[in-house]
């Protein structure tokens, strides 16, 4: 599935205007770094306000009143279907729950980028490769933006920074596959 940078304007207007403060955590992240005018896949946000777990009855009004549809993720958070032009764009949101652990401090280092007019807020594309690396699927995904990153500007200390977020043990295989991705770092 792909989707416009206009569409994803709109979807964080809608999000906005109803008091939702969403930051993209998925590949979209990188894309958005990357300046990128189509996105690939679906739009991973990670929601501060309100939860997605505790307030869904919130996220089912808003979709009945967006015409959208809603359902759920793998783990249980809501997700969101909206019709675009051509076929639909899947919106999962998520908070810390369950196996999706994402400290605090990358949530809260987001950036802002202007789309369409439309302020929409993201992690930095190198807390993205420590959240993928620790996921440890689609390290393929992985090392093409590494490299495509490289190429551009990728923030070493960052990487360093966010993978220190995690336990040794945790640390010390999410360095491994970034590694193993063409990523060295200390």
């Amino acid at each position: 599935m792909e989707y416009s940078k206009g569409e994803l304007a709109l979807v964080f207007k809608e999000l906005e205007e109803r008091g939702v403060d969403a930051t993209v955590i998925g590949n979209t992240s990188v894309e958005l770094a990357l300046g990128r005018e189509v996105f690939e896949g679906d739009l991973d946000l990670f929601i501060l306000n309100p939860s997605p777990i505790a307030e869904r009855k919130f996220f089912e009004k808003l979709a009945e009143d967006l015409n959208w549809e809603i359902s759920s993720t793998e783990i249980g958070t809501p997700s969101l279907l909206i019709p675009l032009e051509k076929g639909n764009l899947i919106v999962e949101l998520y908070e810390n729950y369950m196996d999706l652990e994402i400290p605090i401090e990358i949530i809260e280092d987001r950036v802002e980028y202007r789309v369409n007019g439309v302020k929409v807020k993201s992690i930095k594309p190198e807390y993205y490769l420590v959240l993928k690396a620790r996921q440890g699927v689609d390290l393929d995904k992985l090392e093409k933006y590494i490299s495509s990153l490289k190429q551009r500007s990728l923030n070493i200390k960052l990487v360093e920074y966010a993978a220190s977020l995690y336990p040794e043990d945790e640390r010390e295989l999410i360095i491994e596959r970034l590694r193993s991705c063409g990523l060295y770092i200390a």
